[in-house]
């Protein structure tokens, strides 16, 4: 009877313990549960969401985008101011008139060349959102824009800058002695000045502007003229190409 006993107050014991341990181990998850929820309300809290982002337009004020429609309105603009040539032509003789008619030229070329360095945005759409036949458009785009630089740069410009900016360099104009009034010495005054290193490279290139002043100015407007049409035909391809992509789904 007494080893019954002993048996029957262990299991007694042992079922208290394990009615314990399943008490406390709840208790235990759920404030470990609690903590985590606390850290992950405190990571969410620390900024990790994104704000929402703000363009350029939005933030200044005195900003305004250009579309590929005003940038090619602008560039016609342009081509009507390009200067004339006089009826008898530029006298080479002239230096004044002839970086009249460059100074003229070369203003024109630069503002030219600055409007199309905003058709890259104008024209901007992140690659996963601009189909094959819309890149392929860009890329003819940006083929004719590089060509038509590249012309002017090479047939136009360089004529224009050996005229307007010649090789000069710093030499002595004028020396004058004088004697110090207090020293007795005698001492030397120099006048310095830039003058040309080379004045007959520089007729030269007068003449060479001057004779073909007029094929220079239709080698701008020809591409002028390319470019403005270019844009006309990309924003065509670029409809239809809107279009075909509207109707790709319907059967």
């Amino acid at each position: 009877m007494a080893e019954l006993e002993i048996k029957k107050r262990k299991a007694e014991t042992s079922n208290d313990t394990l009615s314990d341990t399943k008490e406390t181990v709840p208790a235990q998850s759920a404030e470990t549960t609690n903590k985590k929820k606390k850290k992950k309300t405190k990571n969410n809290s620390n900024g990790t969401t994104p704000a929402p982002l703000q363009s350029v337009v939005e933030k200044i004020s005195d900003y305004n985008s250009l579309s590929l429609e005003e940038i090619r309105s602008r560039i016609i603009d342009i081509a009507s101011r390009v200067p004339k040539i006089p009826p008898d032509g530029i006298d080479p003789d002239d230096p004044v008139a002839v970086k009249d008619w460059a100074t003229k030229m070369q203003a024109i070329i630069e503002e030219f060349n600055l409007h199309l360095c905003c058709v890259s945005a104008a024209t901007y759409k992140w690659g996963s959102d601009r189909s094959g036949a819309a890149d392929q458009n860009l890329t003819n785009l940006s083929n004719e824009l590089g060509n038509a630089q590249e012309q002017i740069s090479s047939s136009v410009t360089q004529r224009l800058t050996n005229v307007l900016a010649p090789v000069v360099d710093l030499v002595v104009k004028e020396s004058v002695k004088t004697k110090n009034s207090e020293t007795g010495e005698e001492v030397t005054v120099n006048t310095f000045a830039r003058e040309e290193v080379d004045p007959a490279f520089l007729r030269l290139c007068a003449g060479i502007l001057c004779r073909n002043a007029v094929m220079l100015r239709q080698v701008v407007l020809a591409n002028f003229n390319k470019i403005a049409s270019c844009v006309d035909d990309y924003l065509k391809a670029t409809q239809k190409d809107g279009q075909n992509d509207r109707g790709a789904f319907t059967y």
